[in-house]
């Protein structure tokens, strides 16, 4: 795999290939949050309210919320609405950005709307908020952070939302799912898509999801939920039973109820049973059933049915270069995504197969022809393989690219560029995979995003959770042994990091032995800050980051001036030494060697 991928394709002109007029624009996303199940990290498993009362399961370790692509309306979380980032940048943690938000265990986004969901089950949210998708009290964009309220809250907010087990996001609204098995949600409600049971125009603050066939006010609310997904503006959730309910606008058949009659409290999906993963995009919905089939209903080729023609109830998805009529259906899949007007799937055998339109390239196959059938995502750097490794995928519900989240921990993007969405340091639009850069690199990377454990896509922009984890291995070594009093001895210090992410500003302390005199130090990269020559002190060497798998040396070298001890025998030389950096390290006991050298 090359570094650096040369381009796939000629950069496409921005807009859309095809008139959208029931959606004003494209200015529009959701973001169906990815959670990564490796690296050690718990997979995300779904609230489910039993007899004896709601059980809260979430992510393994939390992270720190990443962002990158257009900023317009604060929706990396910087602190600012400056131009966009073509490579991730971290979301800040307090209103002066003095330090990162950590305790992230999930995001999702929208449109211009990014929220998180913290390892305390409370959530917050940035970016825009005329509709109140932050869920705040009010219709102020938050370039930071912001606390969302209770339900029922008005502002300035007493309570604030708890025991949340995994957020989504529409185009301008969003949905928690609690501990409990309902839902609350919030924002835009133009078409229902809250499913309180009316049109209210927004909801600054979260309200519940109703019941099934409920009118405002409701009485009863929906329950034993699952997983929640939001299309552009509808919404999806999957209950314990494998069953599927919908509201919110229907034009085009996207509820899957049989009707294009749109819903403003949740209805039953008929027929459709054993649902394990559920998406929506603009004109479209999808699931993946635990027997690996996929389902979809709306309107598009993004159906991979081969036909592309209006669908109100679910239809199987073809399999792969199948032609309609369809001889065989798409299988082994276990999870699904969909972007704007395209869909993802990753397959348990660490595939991902695409279909829908991709003037863009969001199919990641090489090329910018709509496919209206599953297509394989191609290995980064053109179509030779397929790219493998994939834990999952997403695309947002307005958004025309989409990203592959790998069980290493890594991320691959593909599809529309202009705001620098894809991650890897460009704004050049990619027909097949790229790497997503690290945080703070320009292009060509030199490094890249490792230890992601969760990924949002939103229309421009991108949201991932990062677990950075090193794990320093320090050893040394000495010559002459034994050495000569008042020789020269030679240490040879080096610094290995074994990741599974890039250690960042590692630092190897030495406090010089009294019985030695410092001569010089030497690493193989950074630099070191030494006491004077032939004095005693503490020599520190900045390596700066250590990718996964690197290393760095430094040799120190000493005169010996030890004392005779006991019996006329002169003492050994014992020196001890130490390295940290500011990524979390869980085994700190090899961080540090100590080396004792006999004197003659």
């Amino acid at each position: 795999m090359s570094v650096s991928d040369t381009r796939p394709g000629a950069r496409r002109r921005a807009g859309l290939r095809r008139p959208l007029s029931a959606m004003a624009a494209l200015a529009t996303s959701l973001a169906a949050a990815l959670v990564l199940p490796g690296l050690g990290l718990s997979v995300p498993s779904p609230a489910y309210a039993d007899s004896a009362g709601g059980r809260d399961i979430r992510t393994g370790p939390p992270g720190t919320a990443l962002a990158w692509g257009t900023n317009a309306s604060g929706q990396l979380g910087d602190g600012n609405t400056a131009g966009y980032s073509t490579v991730p940048g971290r979301a800040c943690g307090n209103a002066t950005c003095t330090t990162p938000l950590g305790k992230v265990v999930q995001v999702a986004a929208g449109n211009g709307h990014s929220i998180a969901l913290l390892e305390d089950g409370s959530v917050v949210g940035w970016g825009a908020n005329l509709s109140g998708q932050l869920g705040d009290g009010t219709n102020t964009d938050r370039t930071t952070p912001v606390r969302t309220c209770a339900v029922g809250e008005t502002a300035p907010c007493a309570s604030f939302l708890k025991g949340v087990v995994s957020v989504a996001a529409g185009v301008l609204h969003s949905l928690a799912l609690l501990t409990d098995g309902t839902v609350v949600a919030w924002g835009n409600n133009a078409n229902g898509q809250l499913g309180e049971g009316s049109v209210v125009n927004h909801r600054t603050s979260p309200v519940r999801v109703c019941a099934v066939g409920s009118v405002a006010p409701c009485t009863s609310y929906l329950t034993n939920i699952t997983s929640i997904a939001a299309g552009y503006q509808h919404s999806l959730a999957l209950r314990a039973d494998g069953g599927v309910r919908s509201w919110g606008i229907n034009d085009q058949g996207q509820l899957g109820d049989g009707t294009v009659i749109a819903r403003s409290a949740p209805v039953s999906i008929v027929g459709l049973s054993n649902v394990v993963s559920v998406a929506g995009g603009v004109f479209h919905s999808v699931v993946a059933r635990s027997d690996g089939s996929v389902r979809a209903w709306g309107i598009g080729p993004q159906l991979g049915d081969g036909v592309g023609t209006q669908q109100t109830s679910p239809v199987p998805v073809c399999a792969v270069a199948q032609t309609a009529p369809c001889a065989a259906f798409l299988s082994g899949v276990k999870s699904v995504a969909a972007g704007a007007y395209h869909t993802l799937a990753a397959r348990g055998d660490g595939t991902a197969v695409a279909w829908g339109n991709n003037f863009y390239g969001q199919l990641g196959i090489g090329h910018n022809l709509d496919r209206s059938v599953p297509n394989q995502v191609c290995a980064p750097g053109g179509c030779a393989g397929v790219l493998t490794g994939v834990a999952n995928v997403t695309g947002g519900s307005g958004s025309l690219h989409s990203l592959a989240l790998r069980s290493d921990g890594s991320v691959r993007s593909w599809g529309r560029n202009d705001l620098g969405q894809l991650g890897d340091g460009t704004t050049t639009d990619r027909f097949s995979p790229v790497r997503v850069c690290a945080h703070g690199q320009t292009a060509p990377c030199a490094r890249f995003l490792e230890g992601a454990s969760a990924i949002a896509v939103g229309d421009n922009h991108t949201v991932a959770v990062h677990q950075p984890s090193a794990d320093l291995a320090t050893s040394i070594a000495a010559g002459p042994e034994p050495v000569a009093n008042g020789g020269t001895l030679t240490y040879t210090v080096r610094v290995h990091n074994h990741g599974p992410t890039a250690a960042e500003n590692v630092t190897l302390t030495n406090q010089i032995p009294t019985s030695v005199r410092f001569a010089s130090a030497s690493p193989s990269t950074g630099h070191c800050d030494t006491p004077p020559t032939g004095t005693t002190d503490t020599v520190t060497c900045s390596f700066g980051t250590l990718p996964r798998g690197g290393a760095a040396t430094v040799t120190i070298a000493v005169k010996v001036r030890s004392a005779a001890g006991a019996g006329g025998v002169t003492n050994p030389v014992t020196n001890a030494v130490f390295a940290t950096s500011d990524t979390p390290d869980p085994r700190l006991n090899n961080n540090s060697a100590v080396i004792t050298t006999p004197v003659s």
